[in-house]
């Protein structure tokens, strides 16, 4: 195994090295799953997989030949990575143009050509279509990497012609085990739960101290609706955060609302670290209530890059305020 591969993505990239062996690797691959399992890392051990010189299928990369010490340095001639570009956040049109330009070209090793898409799911429609075309026609000895979250990030069209690889959260053994060997062991089955599953996940949210900022948060939407906090005061902090990470929350605890609405049970819950409160409020809210904002969050989440920040929470916030 790479050394440097997490242990639960091991089994993955060992099956593209038996496709590869066997002479079946497709020329594209969409790689989906959870925020926070390492989907871009596991491209990248594909990628070297298909780059090394002396790679076995059992064993992986060498991490010796002149191939690997070329994408160590990020200087391998062949092996291109298209990702949003600094202060973007789309993937433009003119990035896939470059790309199918670049792969139009004879390998410089006479090897394979990789190409990398990390987040494909921030292509803008025409970067999509333009694309499309490398997809339908991909010159010889070609691969091309793409990752996301969901499939549904993606047109039809450009899924279609992807052979799909969902990468799917490790046990919870495993993944404690491998918390624990980066020193998170007191809160790491709390984290883990907040990750949904996902290792690497859980590890941001730990070294960021996440459970106390997650009981703000929760907290703030519990001032808005008892009059003690100002909505627009709220969006305003809210949309200076990484990732819209307050809005994020907010979905989570929706879907939990929605699982104690209609079971009844709390074992369902994912934000157990907010467990009494998500009841209180569960049993305070109309459940129509929660749907129409979770449909608002999931509809405006998705539009994102086309929408102000600020105005995106300012427009959940106040709906929220609304339920009093």
């Amino acid at each position: 195994m790479m050394a440097d591969l997490n242990p639960w993505l091991e089994p993955y990239r060992l099956a593209v090295a038996t496709t590869l062996a066997q002479g079946r690797l497709p020329h594209a691959l969409l790689l989906t799953g959870l925020q926070g399992l390492g989907k871009g890392v596991l491209a990248e051990a594909i990628a070297a997989q298909l780059l090394c010189t002396s790679a076995t299928q059992e064993e992986g990369p060498c991490g010796r030949c002149n191939a690997c010490a070329q994408l160590s340095a990020g200087s391998h001639p062949d092996y291109i990575r298209i990702q949003l570009e600094e202060d973007a956040s789309v993937i433009k049109v003119d990035q896939i143009r470059l790309l199918a330009e670049k792969l139009s070209f004879s390998s410089h090793q006479g090897g394979y050509k990789v190409a990398l898409l990390n987040p494909a799911g921030s292509m803008n429609i025409n970067a999509a279509n333009s694309l499309l075309k490398t997809l339908e026609e991909p010159s010889d000895n070609t691969v091309l990497l793409l990752v996301c979250e969901r499939p549904s990030q993606l047109p039809p069209t450009v899924r279609s012609r992807c052979q799909q690889l969902r990468v799917e959260a490790p046990g919870k053994d495993v993944a404690l085990q491998w918390l624990a060997a980066q020193g998170i062991t007191g809160s790491a089955r709390t984290y883990l739960q907040m990750a949904h599953g996902a290792p690497l996940e859980a590890l941001k949210q730990a070294r960021a101290d996440s459970i106390e900022a997650r009981r703000e948060h929760f907290d703030s939407l519990v001032d808005i609706l008892e009059g003690r906090a100002n909505a627009l005061a709220v969006a305003q902090s809210w949309s200076s955060e990484a990732d819209l990470q307050g809005v994020r929350w907010m979905r989570e605890w929706l879907m939990d609302l929605v699982r104690i609405a209609m079971t009844g049970q709390t074992s369902g819950v994912r934000s157990a670290d907010l467990l009494d409160g998500l009841v209180k409020l569960a049993h305070r809210l109309d459940s129509k209530v929660v749907f129409d904002q979770l449909e608002r969050i999931n509809r405006t989440l998705a539009a994102t890059a086309s929408l102000n920040r600020q105005l995106l929470a300012e427009d959940i916030l106040l709906a929220w305020a609304t339920q009093k």
